[in-house]
Parts: C-alpha cells; structure tokens; sequence
C-alpha cells in the first residue's frame, strides 16, 4: 500500500506500442472515437445509397447501372462493416510515419506517484497532481491502465512498467481503492 513515507512510483517512458494501444483504446472505447467511426459508417452508406440513387435516377446502360448497383452495395453495406479496422489501420500509419517528424513527442521518463491524498505525474517538467475524487475513472485492458482525469484527458500506464499483469492489476485496485477512500465514483464497479 502507498504511504506518505513511501509512496508507489511507477516509471515507464511511451512506446510506439503505448500510443497504438492508447489510439486503439481511444477509437474502441470512448465516446468520440465511438462518434468517430459511426461517422464514418454512416459516410460510407450515405456513398453507397448515393450512388445507387444516381444510377437509378439517371438512366445509363442496363450493365453499367448493375455494375453501379453493385458498387454501391459494396460501398453501403462492406464499409460500415470495416470502419473501426480502417481507422485503427488509419491510426497506426500515423503513428509510424511520426516517427522520424519534428511534432512528435520526444521521449520522457514518467512517474506516477500513488499516493495518500492524490496522483502525481511528473514527466519532464510536467508535474500535475490529481485529487482521487476528482477522477472520472479508471480503466484496465491488456495494455494498460487507463486513468481519467477528466472527459478528454487519459493518462496511460503501460502494462510493460509493471513486472507483469498481476502487478499492474494490483496497481489498478490501489488507484481504485483510493478513489472510494477519497469519496470518488470511478471505483464504484470492481473488476
């Protein structure tokens, strides 16, 4: 358990890993990337209901207007089934080809600090600290631990700054645990 006299530090520096299984988890699992890919579903049937209304409408060619027919059928219907996997794919381009950019995020040692009364994060010359009753909620995949400490801010803890997954599930009840102690609601339903 943290005290105050020797409080749980986990340190880790992001990965190209990190940031796709974050992106993944931010198209997956949150409501802008949930918004985001039925957006796009419904782009791609929009297009394909578009296409077989032109056809329809404007007469051409009984094999063309097939041929259209057919088009937009694999348009309306394959597209939205495939949204998710293509922004995913999308995503992970863009990290990639990141790599070598001038915008990228340099690499820096993380700390989080589990302690009594909040959550600490010091990354460069980043300090923030959070009070546990504050944070909207906490969430475990296979890659991390995801905590909220608002609507559109996510700090990742990697699954690889742990000694495995049972020390990060042990690291995931703590920060839950001290939530509920703090009269906070993101520990309300345990894993």
């Amino acid at each position: 358990m943290a005290t105050k006299k020797n409080p749980r530090e986990i340190r880790f520096i992001l990965n190209d890993d990190d940031y796709s299984a974050f992106g993944r988890y931010r198209i997956l699992y949150t409501e802008g990337g949930r918004k985001l890919v039925n957006r796009q579903r419904l782009t791609y049937f929009i297009s394909g209901a578009i296409i077989a209304l032109l056809f329809t409408v404007f007469k051409v060619d009984h094999s063309f207007t097939i041929l259209a027919y057919i088009v937009a059928a694999v348009v309306g219907i394959g597209g939205p089934l495939i949204s998710e996997r293509m922004l995913l794919r999308q995503q992970d381009k863009a990290i990639s080809a990141s790599k070598d950019s001038l915008e990228r995020v340099h690499p820096v040692e993380n700390i989080i600090t589990i302690g009594d009364d909040a959550l600490t994060t010091d990354a460069g010359d980043d300090h923030q600290s959070f009070n546990y009753k504050d944070v909207k909620l906490v969430d475990l995949t296979e890659d991390a631990i995801y905590v909220w400490m608002s609507d559109t801010m996510i700090m990742p803890i990697p699954l690889h700054a742990f000694n495995g997954m049972p020390e990060m599930k042990e690291a995931y009840k703590l920060i839950r645990a001290k939530i509920k102690e703090a009269g906070g609601t993101a520990g309300d339903d345990d894993k």
